[in-house]
């Protein structure tokens, strides 16, 4: 049986203060309407057979080059208030460090779902009344001496290209700091653009969005190997779409699936939606965009009515 034990825990906190002139910052209105959870995820990096006495070290390294990254991303070590603003407090992050009683092997060759919620510090619904921090992160060393960093980040103060960037700056302050080189950091624009932008609106302080518990969810994972995502985006094009992206594609496939499947269940034709993200940087098309912190994403929807002819090309221009 597959056990991971936390084994210590700390606070991290940004390696200089906040300014004072920074420690107020107003969310957007994309900020508030997003639902108060930690969004998850974990990186593996597989060990050498030199490497597994170096587990105190790596450990030191990813708490020293954390510090640095909280100064730069400050209001991921704050707190957020009536989901109006973000208290930039240096409060830290919560760093855990934890053991797992099996090689890394044994995880990855059959990933499980169950398995995989135990390497990270918090489950997704978590609030921040309930863990103290917006960024908690756990360090799990296998017996082979491999490591998976489990993040887990409020999505209060990052949608997946804000969360990309912190953790790229941190793996880059990571790396500059084991070859004792000069940081190269891509520093993101000043925080707060988005609010000047879509100010806060006093509905969302009085009526936070919330997230509904769904019982019997399945879940499933999906693997799709670089030739056919090729292949599946030749078959997509058309003349309304030439070069579909691979996400147009999956999506598609994974649709028109979805939609044969219900027609085969239940014997008859009933309308459907999909929903996708949208970022909204590329969008607004300005110099800062693409830097733009924070939330700045939104969703739409297209739909297929119940006697409506589909096939891939037909999903992918929607």
């Amino acid at each position: 049986m597959i056990e991971v034990e936390v084994i210590h825990k700390e606070i991290i906190k940004p390696s200089a203060p906040t300014p004072h002139h920074l420690r107020h910052l107003c969310l957007s209105l994309f900020d508030q309407i997003m639902l108060e959870l930690h969004v998850p995820q974990v990186l593996f990096y597989p060990s050498s057979s030199d490497e597994h006495s170096l587990v105190a070290e790596k450990s030191e390294l990813l708490k020293k080059s954390l510090s640095e990254a909280l100064t730069i991303f400050y209001p991921f070590a704050g707190e957020f208030k009536n989901n109006v603003s973000i208290n930039c407090d240096d409060r830290g992050a919560l760093f855990l460090e934890a053991q797992v009683n099996c090689p890394m092997s044994k995880i990855l060759d059959k990933p499980d779902s169950e398995i995989l919620t135990q390497l990270i510090p918090t489950p997704m619904r978590s609030k921040q009344a309930q863990v103290g921090h917006l960024v908690l992160v756990q360090a799990n060393v296998f017996e082979c001496g491999g490591l998976a960093i489990g993040v887990s980040i409020s999505h209060k103060v990052a949608d997946a290209l804000a969360n990309s960037n912190f953790i790229e700056s941190w793996a880059e302050i990571a790396r500059c700091t084991a070859s004792s080189t000069d940081h190269h950091v891509v520093l993101p624009t000043e925080f707060g653009v988005a609010a000047t932008l879509f100010p806060p609106q006093e509905f969302f302080k009085k009526n936070p969005l919330t997230l509904p518990i769904i019982d019997n969810v399945v879940r499933r994972r999906l693997v799709f190997h670089a030739s056919k995502i090729a292949a599946l985006k030749a078959k997509a094009a058309s003349a309304t779409v030439p070069n579909p992206t691979r996400v147009e594609a999956v999506s598609a496939l994974i649709w028109k699936s979805a939609l044969e499947a219900s027609r085969s269940n239940l014997r008859f034709a009933r309308p459907s939606t999909w929903r996708s993200s949208v970022n909204l940087r590329k969008i607004l098309a300005q110099p800062f965009a693409e830097n733009l912190q924070g939330n700045f994403v939104f969703f739409t929807m297209t739909k297929i009515e119940e006697n409506e002819i589909y096939d891939l090309q037909t999903l992918v221009a929607k």
